[in-house]
């Protein structure tokens, strides 16, 4: 018996490259306002900014939330400013990571605390985290600054449990579970959750989005 092949179309990019190629020149957006949101007139804020923003990284949460506003046709300008919001979170949360690990390498840049020692590594994660919640007032919407608000509490607590477990090589799962819930997967379902807030969905529908970042951070 014969059988029709169709052929899948072929691409160089795997599917996340694909994705973020499709969404690039909205990214560039988040990175351009970004950068403008860090501006300081402390030179040392100045350099540690540029030095954040020349590692990279893979803007994932950002993308999401992206890719989450685009589900349902969004045509505004606030998934811009919000999708940067996640990504200042992300990066406030890595500055402490570092500094806490005493990492001395990310992403194959030296690290923050690395270059300019662990106090002043930590008070950028902080300047970070405060304008980000400057830019959470800007966009106006209190679910939107509580889902985010909420998440940057539970990252910390994520933080603390696995400090409190870091010992323990015997952990059990839940325990482990419990810990990239709250540390990466938290901030993955803010990240989704985002896109269908500016777009009034649905509580069920916000909580299927949520649920989908949620599962993505976690594997």
């Amino acid at each position: 018996m014969l059988l029709n092949v169709v052929p899948f179309k072929k691409s160089k990019l795997n599917p996340f490259e694909e994705i973020k190629s499709t969404f690039e020149d909205q990214l560039k957006l988040v990175d351009d306002h970004i950068k403008l949101k860090l501006s300081s007139h402390v030179e040392l804020v100045g350099e540690m900014a540029t030095h954040l923003m020349k590692t990279g990284g893979k803007r994932l949460r950002p993308l999401l939330t992206i890719c989450s506003s685009e589900i349902f046709n969004y045509k505004g300008k606030r998934h811009i400013n919000l999708a940067a919001c996640v990504e200042l979170i992300h990066n406030a949360t890595l500055l402490h990571d570092d500094v806490i690990d005493n990492s001395k390498s990310r992403r194959g840049f030296k690290t923050t605390n690395a270059i300019w020692g662990n106090k002043s590594s930590i008070l950028a994660g902080d300047y970070l985290l405060s304008r980000c919640f400057e830019m959470m007032v800007d966009d106006g919407s209190d679910e939107i600054l509580k889902i985010l608000s909420s998440v940057s509490s539970e990252i910390a607590q994520g933080e603390i449990m696995q400090l409190q477990f870091e010992k323990q090589v015997d952990m059990v799962e839940k325990n482990y579970l419990d810990i990239i819930s709250s540390k990466t997967a938290s901030l993955f379902g803010a990240s989704m959750r985002v896109g269908g807030c500016i777009n009034n969905r649905s509580n069920k529908e916000k909580e299927a989005l949520e649920s989908y970042g949620r599962n993505l951070g976690i594997c």
